[in-house]
């Protein structure tokens, strides 16, 4: 069983790497060309101006921060500098430069996707089909949910299972075998999970939770204050490096590609531009396109910072002091992360590392559930099956298969963005004209 898993892990990870750098520059073109009109030519002539009111925003956009603040801002980023490492570059770092050119494309994209919406009064399944087929928008709502609910659920049990694993380690000097990781801390929260679940109770639960993780969220921002003052000798460092590995990659044919893409994989994981799931959330507010559109952008922008700036400088500090080795196998090298952090900050940092990753993956959790729900059809006990048997696959293959389930998630990430930036192109060549403002043209000759 073993060998068969190996070989699928084998065949996974080989499909992975022929389709993302054939993708990557169709994303790139297409995504340039959808932001550019959208934002300087259908914008304008599809919605109307309205006042942006600041107290509307922030209510709004720190609810779906608070569901999207999961351990794939820490996991995603360390997983793509791993990748990059084990393909020989020496300068890891450089991967936030790339991610941030990458970010250049995919944060204009997170705004036009929710304005289309919007604009369409649509979701992205329901665009999807309407402008490019109904097959297609089976397929994406197919691949979204095995994203979100198996690929990143999983993750978050990553998260989860490592963070135990250091907690156990510091405090006890208990050491568990990988049975019994699974036993002792992914099966009690699936437990946890269905019975909130199966109450109903999944709404008040979620609503406190994000509360919570909103709150941790600044104080983890405090922690990486005190971290950065503690080595603030290593910021010259940690620039120079990245500059070097930048400019001087470990070769110029594949070292570029290899850091754009696992930059850009990183940035869609985390901040989710293009997947669709900010175009949903947003069509179901009360908000005005626009409006809707920079909450997009505020969301966007501010995973990008927790994912780049702080993952990339505690890693490559972890490096650079010899604790991290991307050499580890599995959950350990996110293991030797928590350590960095702990070895800086002791106690305090472990402590809101832990509230953080308990708190924000329970959340990311049950933020799968919600998205289940709104994209199925309202067969509650058949969705609620459905959820229980993917997250705990997820969970399996986190203690499990740590590495196969980033292979499966960067084709899945791959799969849903390619429709969904599909789906927004042939909007913006074809159906716009549909939704414009047809008093457009008078009241501005008036």
């Amino acid at each position: 069983m073993d060998k068969i898993l190996l070989q699928i892990e084998e065949l996974i990870s080989i499909i992975s790497n022929v389709i993302w750098p054939v993708f990557i520059p169709f994303l790139i073109l297409v995504g340039m060309y959808v932001s550019i009109q959208v934002i300087f030519n259908i914008r304008h002539l599809t919605t109307t101006e309205c006042k942006l009111n600041f107290k509307y925003v922030i209510p709004q956009a720190s609810v779906t921060l608070g569901a999207m603040m999961g351990t794939g801002t820490i996991i995603g980023f360390l997983g793509a500098l791993s990748k990059l490492s084990l393909s020989g570059q020496i300068y890891v770092e450089a991967v936030g430069l790339w991610a941030l050119i990458g970010s250049i494309i995919l944060v204009p994209i997170s705004y036009c996707e929710t304005l289309i919406a919007k604009i369409v009064n649509l979701s992205p399944r329901e665009y999807i089909k309407n402008f490019v087929s109904k097959e297609a928008s089976i397929f994406y709502v197919v691949s979204l949910i095995l994203l979100y609910v198996f690929a990143i659920g999983g993750v978050q049990f990553s998260g989860i299972d490592a963070i135990m694993i250091t907690a156990l380690n510091r405090v006890s000097n208990i050491q568990l075998t990988e049975i019994q990781r699974y036993i002792y801390i992914s099966v009690p929260i699936i437990i946890l999970i269905a019975v909130i679940i199966l109450n109903n109770r999944e709404k008040v639960f979620i609503k406190y939770m994000i509360g919570m993780v909103l709150a941790t969220v600044v104080v983890y921002f405090i922690f990486f204050g005190l971290f950065t003052a503690k080595t603030h000798y290593y910021i010259p460092v940690f620039i120079e490096r990245m500059v070097i590995g930048f400019k001087n990659p470990t070769s110029m044919l594949f070292g570029i590609p290899l850091g754009l893409i696992f930059g850009m994989q990183r940035v869609i994981q985390i901040a989710e531009p293009g997947l669709g799931t900010l175009a949903m959330a947003a069509n179901k507010s009360d908000a005005s396109p626009r409006v809707a559109g920079f909450i997009s952008l505020i969301l966007t922008m501010t995973l990008i910072v927790v994912s780049i700036i702080v993952t990339s400088y505690i890693a490559s500090y972890g490096i650079h002091e010899g604790i991290i080795t991307f050499s580890a196998k599995g959950v350990q090298k996110l293991v030797l992360y928590f350590e960095t952090v702990i070895s800086v900050t002791g106690n305090f940092g472990l402590i809101i590392l832990f509230i953080f990753i308990v708190l924000s993956g329970m959340t990311t959790l049950l933020g799968g559930y919600f998205l289940l729900n709104n994209i199925l059809t309202k067969n509650k006990k058949r969705n609620n099956v459905i959820y229980l048997l993917l997250i705990s696959l997820g969970s399996m293959l986190a203690v499990f298969r740590f590495d196969m389930i980033f292979n499966i998630l960067d084709i899945l990430l791959f799969i849903s963005i390619a429709l969904n930036i599909t789906a927004l192109a042939m909007f913006t060549e074809f159906e716009w004209n549909k939704y414009k403002i047809r008093d457009y043209i008078f009241s501005k000759s008036a």
